[in-house]
C-alpha cells in the first residue's frame, strides 16, 4: 500500500475547465481537487462530477448518450436537503412535492422518461454509492427475444444438470464468489489492512445514524421504509453464459443500488427516488402515475467491493464506466456483477484519473497558446487557465 500523502496546504490553483469554453457547464478542477486522488483520500464532488462528465462526453457512444442522463453529485443532496427556515412557506404541499420543488429546474430541458438510464451519485455520511434508475418510461417489464440466445447442446445440458442447483444453495455459492472476487492477500497485506478497520466501522456505523440535521427525511418514516425492506435479493447470478442460455431478455423499470460497502438495503433512497419520479411525471406529463414497488422494483446487485475505507468514490466512478463499457444486456433481477471488472483495475484507477486531468490541462494550455498565435485575440478561457501555465509538475 502506498504511503498516505500529506494534507493539502495550498495555494489553490485552477488547473482546467472541463469541458472548456465555449461549451457550457464546464467544471473547474484545481490542484486541491487533484490532491484527493492520492491514496487514502476521499474523492470530492468535483472529481466525481468531472470524471462522470468526461465518461459521458468522451467514452459513451452517441446512441447510448441519447438514452442516458447523469445527474450532478449535488442532485440527491439537494433533493433530500432540509428546508431553510427563511424559505418560502410550502407547508401545505406534500413532502414529495416540496422535495421536487428544490430540483424542478434541473430537468427543464430533459425528459427523464425518454431515457433508459439515469445515474444518481449519492454521498451520505462521507460515503459514496450509486443509484441507477432504469427504464422509467416503461410501465411494466418488457420481454423480447434474445439475439445472443444459443440453444444448449446435449453435452452442455448434461454439464448444467450435474451442477448444483441455483435455488436454495445460492447464498453459499455467492458468498464463495464474493470472497474469490478479492485478490489473495499475503500475511503482510492482511496486517496492513488492519489499519483500515476503524475507518470501515465508522462508515458502517454511519449507515444507522440520523442525518436529519442536513436532510429532509420526513417521507421516510418507519412504515414507509418497511414496505421496501425486501428489496430484490442480491444473491442471484448473472453472467454471459447464463445470458446466452436464455431465449428472452428483460427490460423492466427498476432502481439499482450499487454500493462498494455492503450495508443496509437503502430502501429509503429507493423510496425517495420513486416519489421524485411520481411528481416529475405529474409535472411533465400532466397526469398521475404510480412508481410504487409493484411497478419499479429496487435491487442491490452484487458488485465488486472496496477493501479499504477511502475508495468508495473510485468504485462509483468505475461502476458507471463499466456500465458504459459493458451495458447490461438484460435486467432480470436479481443480478450478480462481482466479475464486472477486475479488482486489480482499482489499484491504478486514481493514477489514471490524475494522469487524465494533467493530460487535459496540457492540451488546454497548448490550445490556448495556439489560439493566441493564430488570431492574436483574447480567448475566453485565457483568464481561466493563465495561472495554470506556472504550475510545476505534480508528482503522483
Amino acid at each position: 500500500m502506498a504511503e498516505l500523502q500529506p494534507t493539502f496546504t495550498g495555494p489553490i490553483i485552477k488547473l482546467l475547465v472541463y469541458p472548456p469554453p465555449p461549451a457550457k457547464g464546464g467544471i473547474s478542477v484545481t490542484n486541491e481537487d487533484l490532491h484527493c486522488l492520492n491514496d487514502g483520500e476521499f474523492l470530492n464532488d468535483v472529481i466525481i462530477d468531472f470524471y462522470l462528465k468526461y465518461l459521458f462526453l468522451e467514452k459513451l457512444k452517441k446512441e447510448d448518450a441519447i438514452r442516458s442522463h447523469v445527474f450532478s453529485s449535488f442532485f440527491y443532496k439537494r433533493l433530500n436537503q432540509r428546508e431553510r427556515r427563511n424559505a418560502v412557506d410550502a407547508s401545505n404541499l406534500p413532502i414529495q412535492k416540496r422535495k421536487h420543488n428544490r430540483v424542478k429546474t434541473w430537468t427543464r430541458h430533459v425528459d427523464l422518461f425518454q431515457k433508459d438510464f439515469i445515474f444518481v451519485p449519492i454521498n451520505e455520511s462521507a460515503h459514496w454509492y450509486l443509484a441507477i434508475i432504469c427504464f422509467p418510461g416503461l410501465e411494466k417489464a418488457h420481454v423480447e427475444l434474445n439475439p445472443l440466445y444459443q440453444p444448449q447442446t446435449q453435452a452442455h445440458s448434461t454439464a448444467v444438470s450435474s451442477s448444483p442447483p441455483t435455488d436454495g444453495g445460492s447464498d453459499e455459492l455467492d458468498d464463495v464468489r464474493q470472497h474469490t472476487a478479492v485478490p489473495h492477500r499475503s500475511a503482510a497485506d492482511v496486517n496492513r489492512q488492519q489499519q483500515y478497520t476503524d475507518g470501515l466501522h465508522r462508515i458502517i456505523e454511519c449507515y444507522g445514524t440520523d442525518d436529519s440535521h442536513n436532510s429532509d427525511d420526513q417521507s421516510s418514516c418507519q412504515d414507509g421504509c418497511s414496505e421496501d425492506d425486501s428489496l430484490v435479493d442480491e444473491c442471484g447470478s448473472f453472467d454471459k453464459a447464463e445470458l446466452t442460455s436464455k431465449p428472452t431478455i428483460c427490460k423492466q423499470p427498476c432502481i439499482l443500488i450499487m454500493d462498494s460497502l455492503r450495508g443496509p438495503t437503502r430502501s429509503t433512497v429507493v423510496k425517495t427516488l420513486r416519489e421524485y419520479l411520481e411528481v416529475e411525471w405529474e409535472v411533465k406529463k400532466g397526469s398521475k402515475r404510480s412508481f410504487g414497488k409493484d411497478v419499479m422494483k429496487g435491487s442491490s446487485p452484487r458488485v465488486p467491493q472496496q477493501d479499504n475505507f477511502s475508495d468508495c468514490g473510485v468504485y462509483v466512478l468505475q461502476y458507471v464506466e463499466s456500465f458504459f463499457e459493458k451495458p447490461l444486456p438484460s435486467f432480470h433481477l436479481p443480478m450478480n456483477l462481482l466479475d464486472w471488472f477486475p479488482q486489480q483495475r482499482m489499484k491504478t484507477k486514481r493514477d489514471e484519473i490524475k494522469e487524465l486531468i494533467l493530460k487535459l490541462q496540457t492540451q488546454q494550455q497548448l490550445n490556448l497558446k495556439s489560439s493566441r498565435q493564430t488570431d492574436g485575440c483574447h480567448s475566453p478561457c485565457e483568464d481561466t487557465l493563465e495561472s495554470a501555465d506556472l504550475i510545476p509538475p505534480i508528482s503522483s
